[in-house]
């Protein structure tokens, strides 16, 4: 089976087999699937908003990924039934400033999908633990551990 890995600021599209994110702490993955389409997508972002910044790499930060991937999605004909799922934010160091830096990523990260009317069915987020989020496009079927 085709395996698409996703890396740490980084964004693939797959239209069949495995789509995989793994090692997400503080970061966020974000997989985004059209079930019609059996199109997917998935982001591993560092950063919430650009603040405008603009930059070579739109994986980076939250707003431009999901804004790039939305824009993709529109493009290659995908429906406005879109899964979302949301991996990580996690508190790596246990304390000081890392504790709450996934809590405001994963928040801000809510609060992009939510301007672009996408609900999170499924996320495994805050802990002190690292990741994995699989979706297996042929089946439809998305998981996090």
């Amino acid at each position: 089976m085709k395996t698409t890995a996703v890396r740490p600021m980084k964004c693939e599209f797959a239209t069949e087999g495995l789509l995989w994110i793994d090692k997400i702490a503080t970061g966020v993955g974000i997989i985004l699937f059209n079930p019609s389409k059996k199109l997917a997508a998935g982001m591993h972002v560092l950063r919430g908003s650009s603040q405008g910044r603009v930059t070579d790499n739109p994986a980076y930060y939250a707003d431009t990924a999901l804004e790039y991937v939305i824009a993709e999605f529109k493009k290659m004909g995908a429906d406005s039934r879109i899964s979302v799922a949301i991996a990580g934010g996690a508190s790596m160091l246990g304390s000081g400033e890392d504790d709450n830096m996934g809590d405001r990523l994963v928040a801000e990260v809510k609060g992009i999908l939510s301007r672009h009317n996408l609900n999170v069915k499924l996320e495994g987020v805050g802990g002190t633990k690292l990741r994995t989020m699989i979706l297996n496009i042929d089946e439809g079927k998305i998981k996090i551990s």
